[in-house]
C-alpha cells in the first residue's frame, strides 16, 4: 500500500512539474513576445520624437506670443482710459451715439 502511494505521488508530483514546466515556458514566449513589441514601440517613439520637439518649441513660441499680446492689449486699454480721461471726459456713449 505505501508502494501505491508514493508511486500516485510521484505521478502526481511529475504532473504538476510537467504542467509548471508548460506555463514557464508559455510565459518565456509571451515575455518575448512583450519584448518585441516594446522595442516596436520604442522604434515608433524614437521616429516621432523629433515632431515632438518641433510641437514642444511651438507651443513656448505661442506661449510667449500670448503674453507679448496681453500686455500689448493691456497697453491699448490703457490708452483708451487715458483717451477718455483726457480728450472724451467720460463721454464714451455721446461720442458714439454722435459717430453713428
Amino acid at each position: 500500500m505505501s508502494e501505491n502511494n508514493y508511486k500516485r505521488k510521484l505521478e502526481f508530483q511529475k504532473k504538476m512539474i510537467s504542467r509548471q514546466s508548460e506555463q514557464i515556458d508559455e510565459l518565456k514566449s509571451q515575455i518575448h513576445k512583450l519584448e518585441l513589441k516594446c522595442e516596436e514601440k520604442d522604434k515608433i517613439i524614437q521616429s516621432v520624437s523629433f515632431l515632438k520637439d518641433e510641437l514642444t518649441q511651438s507651443v513656448s513660441e505661442v506661449r510667449r506670443l500670448k503674453e507679448e499680446y496681453k500686455s500689448l492689449i493691456q497697453e491699448i486699454r490703457k490708452m483708451k482710459e487715458i483717451m477718455n480721461q483726457t480728450v472724451y471726459k467720460g463721454r464714451w456713449k455721446l461720442i458714439r451715439f454722435l459717430m453713428k
